[in-house]
């Protein structure tokens, strides 16, 4: 057996390595990681990523869940270098219905078999290793998050078919009693079609079938909003960045934004080029990249192995018009196979 190389850095104490380390861009950790086996411990230590909180040096980073065909798991990827890159040491996570990414974490709720199901698991992204949460405590199916200062929503059909609302707080990891059961007057029936969850401003918007449904928690009470219903933002391809909603309209061909202060629909700006040059979309994703968006796409008449990414950098104008900047836009997977991306996270690290 070979001996380790001696440290690059002999004369280095372990604060001083970490404060190094703190300072340098995640995506070359995985290099740093191949200096030596003090290196790697460094690099997925603890430590290191509070001495980065501190230093405010946490970054945004985006995963990806992804579903190959005839896998009865999920695979766990993230963007990196404009690739999306397979975390191998993280394999057969459960497929769940709900996500939501709290710090550093991505928390996954109910099981995707269509039965109600009461497990909870958690992903932490500094690690990657998956931890077992406790039990959701009325069993739950169809289930969508959100989450509003550390607390998460999760929203689902119990058994008998009533939708309920229950509430897990991150900082302790324990359920509190929530709302329980909510707005009778949502049907089972739409309910199982289509359901979608957004937090914008502190409120809680729960899109099912055609209508949406405002929860907010502080004042423990429920509001509509009619403008918001006009479009069919749900579908799952839509995402909330600065309180704003954004969603890719597959049948106008443009990428939308709702502003609930001033309750209206809007177009974002400044992304023609891009969609001419690239033709129609299908399958488009939209996700909160810190304060950007990402665009995710399949191009027609490719295989449906391939899905290309737009990075877009936003911007709200006199007049409130908000146009987008595109940062970069290229293919980052080309799979062995089908597959189907089941939720894009962005976390900080």
């Amino acid at each position: 057996m070979k001996n380790e190389p001696p440290s690059l850095v002999p004369s280095l104490r372990d604060d001083i390595v970490l404060d190094i380390l703190a300072r340098v861009p995640r995506c070359y950790y995985p290099t740093l990681s191949l200096v030596s086996t003090h290196f790697r411990s460094l690099v997925v230590s603890p430590e290191l990523y509070s001495r980065r909180s501190l230093l405010s040096c946490n970054e945004n980073c985006l995963y990806v869940l992804v579903n190959s065909e005839g896998i009865p798991s999920d695979r766990l990827y993230t963007l990196h270098h404009k690739a999306l890159v397979h975390i191998s040491s993280l394999s057969d996570i459960p497929i769940c219905e709900s996500f939501v990414a709290v710090g550093s974490r991505i928390y996954m709720f109910g099981d995707y078999s269509g039965d109600v199901s009461s497990i909870a698991f958690s992903i932490d992204c500094r690690s990657h290793t998956l931890q077992r949460l406790p039990n959701i405590p009325t069993p739950l199916e169809l289930t969508v998050a959100g989450v509003i200062d550390g607390k998460i929503y999760v929203v689902g059909q119990c058994r008998t078919k009533s939708t309920v609302m229950m509430v897990f707080d991150t900082k302790t990891h324990m359920w509190e009693e929530g709302p329980g059961l909510i707005k009778p007057d949502i049907s089972s029936e739409e309910w199982e079609i289509s359901c979608t969850v957004v937090v914008m401003a502190e409120k809680i918007y729960i899109r099912c079938g055609h209508d949406s449904f405002v929860y907010v928690p502080k004042e423990s009470k429920w509001e509509t909003d009619e403008m918001l219903d006009s479009k069919d933002w749900d579908g799952g391809s839509q995402c909330v960045v600065d309180d704003v909603l954004y969603y890719y309209d597959d049948h106008e061909e443009c990428l939308r934004a709702y502003d609930p202060k001033q309750k209206c629909w809007g177009v974002v700006k400044g992304l023609e080029g891009l969609l001419a040059e690239m033709g129609r979309l299908y399958w488009s994703k939209t996700a909160c990249f810190g304060r950007k968006l990402a665009l995710y796409f399949r191009k027609t008449g490719e295989e449906p192995s391939k899905m290309w990414c737009a990075e877009i950098s936003l911007e709200k104008r006199q007049g409130g018009e908000i146009w987008g900047t595109i940062e970069w836009c290229d293919q980052v997977i080309d799979a062995a196979g089908p597959f189907d991306f089941r939720v894009f996270v962005s976390v900080m690290v």
